[in-house]
């Protein structure tokens, strides 16, 4: 391929036949590789399929100013591209930012159809599926959850002027999430808890409560695991400071949230540039943005054990039962716990 760059796209381009759904499921793997790198902008992948539907351009849109996904798959196929398919995972921009919209690339390649998998609902780049029928291109949305699910904090944040909401937490198999006291205070393994440290290092804030930072004296950094990117760390609490002698201070960035409700703490949040937002606190606060519906995604550890006697019920009772209505979710294994991870929030 002309003018490769390997990060953002591997060679795969080859001479069999791909379906439109194959190279959208392509687009979507391709995208997830600038799920941290992109933002704020959406983690986009496109897969340039021929006239005859082979593959002849990938691309995925690596970081805030370089080439979008579109650019650098039709740069790939160059001449191959007129007449052919652009499969993406995200409906082309049509505005001018940091560069040119990727409508008139499109057109100017030739390009006959354009495949996408999730609707832009940003009022700033909305609008080139329109724009591209409006030229005599044919343009068909082809909705696929793995497209909505890459580009969930974008559209939460183009439809609701918000950071998106992970909200992490673990439990027993009886729903509690604070164990007795005197006893340990893990109800997950290591395993699982390397996980919650792969999971903070693509995030960009991570949210606890003064009660967590007091009763466990945590740190909330990725350091289990070689972290993509070091979050910020807020503390939400009205009144109380952070101990001086806390191990939350050891954090890079640390500050404290003083506003009472959670809409505000996110709107803080929001003014710092945090895009995706990691809740990691006790019943308390947890209960707070449930309620208010602030909660977009859910990552549930569930441990082997039972404890009656622990306190702090969780705000899922049955995960499986809450995982099974939901459009979107999975079960992994990590030793003898179980994650539950699902949307909660519509996209």
């Amino acid at each position: 391929m002309p003018n490769e760059d390997p990060k953002a796209a591997p060679r795969s381009c080859g001479a069999a036949f791909v379906s439109e759904a194959v190279a959208m499921d392509r687009a979507v793997r391709l995208g997830a590789r600038s799920l941290v790198s992109a933002r704020p902008n959406p983690p986009v992948g496109c897969v340039m399929l021929s006239e005859s539907g082979h593959t002849v351009g990938e691309g995925r849109h690596i970081q805030p100013g370089k080439a979008h996904a579109e650019v650098i798959a039709l740069e790939q196929a160059g001449q191959r591209a007129n007449n052919g398919t652009l499969v993406v995972t995200l409906e082309p921009c049509n505005h001018h930012g940091r560069t040119p919209p990727c409508t008139e690339r499109i057109l100017n390649a030739g390009v006959r159809r354009v495949v996408y998998g999730t609707k832009d609902s940003n009022p700033v780049a909305e609008g080139g599926a329109i724009f591209l029928q409006n030229r005599g291109v044919e343009v068909a949305h082809m909705p696929h959850l793995g497209a909505d699910r890459l580009n969930a904090p974008h559209l939460t944040w183009s439809r609701k002027s918000r950071p998106y909401v992970i909200a992490k937490w673990a439990q027993t198999q009886d729903g509690h999430m604070c164990p007795p006291p005197h006893q340990d205070r893990w109800i997950t393994g290591i395993a699982a808890r390397t996980e919650v440290h792969r999971l903070r290092g693509r995030v960009d804030a991570i949210v606890t409560g003064m009660g967590t930072v007091k009763a466990d004296d945590c740190r909330l950094d990725p350091r289990l695991y070689h972290p993509r990117k070091i979050p910020l760390v807020a503390v939400a609490s009205r009144n109380a400071s952070i101990p001086l002698e806390a191990n939350i201070l050891k954090n890079r960035k640390v500050i404290q949230l003083s506003a009472p409700a959670p809409e505000q703490q996110l709107g803080k949040l929001a003014e710092l540039g945090a895009q995706v937002v990691l809740l990691e606190a006790g019943p308390t606060l947890l209960h707070e943005y449930w309620q208010a519906q602030l909660v977009d995604e859910a990552w549930i550890f569930v441990g082997p054990a039972s404890m009656p006697n622990a306190s702090g019920k969780s705000p899922v009772g049955n995960p499986k039962e809450l995982l099974n209505s939901r459009a979107q979710g999975s079960i992994a294994s990590f030793g003898q716990d179980l994650l539950y991870r699902m949307q909660i929030a519509a996209i």
